[in-house]
């Protein structure tokens, strides 16, 4: 008896020891079966020009790749998507650093950021049309407005947790500044930077579809209008779903890309 009770135990952590490994996945995977159980239960409550079972969204997704250009919409959508973060984090990262570097830039700038970071970008879609039309390029300046400010204030804060000892240390040991800013700076703001990356993903494909929404009816703004239009809550609703994965996909890439090249918090935070 007291050799099986010794061993129940035994294999039990045994099978959790080999599941630890799978455990994030396992619960990723369980909250999307969980999800879309609930989404069916409550689906079969109602009727489908309401809220319609995954079987008539997946019906609709594959009505809009044959009928109406699902895919070269969806590339066009984020090729918007692509060069507006891009240019963004550039230029976020580029304008917080020299924030968080030199007080006489902070202080001219802060309160325009802060403005700006608060104000609604929809109520600006009227001066954009104005002055840059129903362009490829507005769309592309309403994508750089919805991630710019977050990148400026995430890499300003990070500049700011650089501690002044280790500063004070490169140049004790005859460091330029360039060589500082590279070597001392710019490592302890990855963390911040990477967190406003993460962020205006979601920003970045928000901001594509109100541009494709309110400048210019094109690309997947387009495909929500025209079955908006035909009261199709379905097409609507398989549009939603690839932006939402799409979202998911790309934030976990800028993970996978931070944790391969910050690989010091991994040892306890040691720079």
């Amino acid at each position: 008896m007291a050799t099986k009770q010794s061993t129940a135990p035994d294999v039990f952590t045994g099978v959790r020891a080999r599941l630890e490994p799978f455990q994030g996945i396992l619960i990723r995977i369980s909250a999307v079966v969980l999800f879309l159980l609930i989404w069916e239960w409550y689906a079969g409550t109602q009727p489908d020009y309401l809220f319609p079972q995954l079987g008539v969204v997946v019906e609709a997704f594959g009505r809009q790749i044959r009928e109406f250009g699902l895919v070269s919409a969806y590339a066009s959508t984020m090729a918007t998507v692509f060069i507006g973060y891009a240019i963004a984090v550039v230029v976020g990262v580029a304008v917080g650093l020299g924030m968080g570097l030199d007080k006489r830039i902070e202080v001219t700038l802060d309160p325009y950021v802060s403005a700006m970071y608060v104000a609604p970008v929809s109520a600006l879609i009227p001066i954009i049309i104005m002055v840059g039309g129903s362009s490829f390029e507005s769309k592309v300046f309403v994508v750089f407005l919805f991630v710019v400010f977050e990148m400026i204030i995430n890499t300003m804060n990070g500049t700011k947790t650089v501690p002044e000892g280790l500063v004070n240390a490169g140049r004790s040991f005859g460091s330029s500044r360039p060589t500082i800013i590279r070597r001392i700076i710019i490592p302890y703001t990855l963390p911040y930077i990477f967190a406003g990356m993460r962020l205006g993903i979601g920003r970045a494909i928000k901001g594509v579809i109100l541009a494709e929404l309110l400048i210019e009816f094109s690309n997947l703004g387009a495909v929500i209008r025209e079955w908006e239009q035909m009261f199709q809550i379905a097409g609507v609703l398989s549009v939603t779903l690839l932006l939402m994965v799409t979202g998911v996909v790309l934030t976990r890439a800028v993970s996978a890309i931070r944790d391969r090249i910050i690989t010091w918090e991994a040892d306890g935070g040691d720079h």
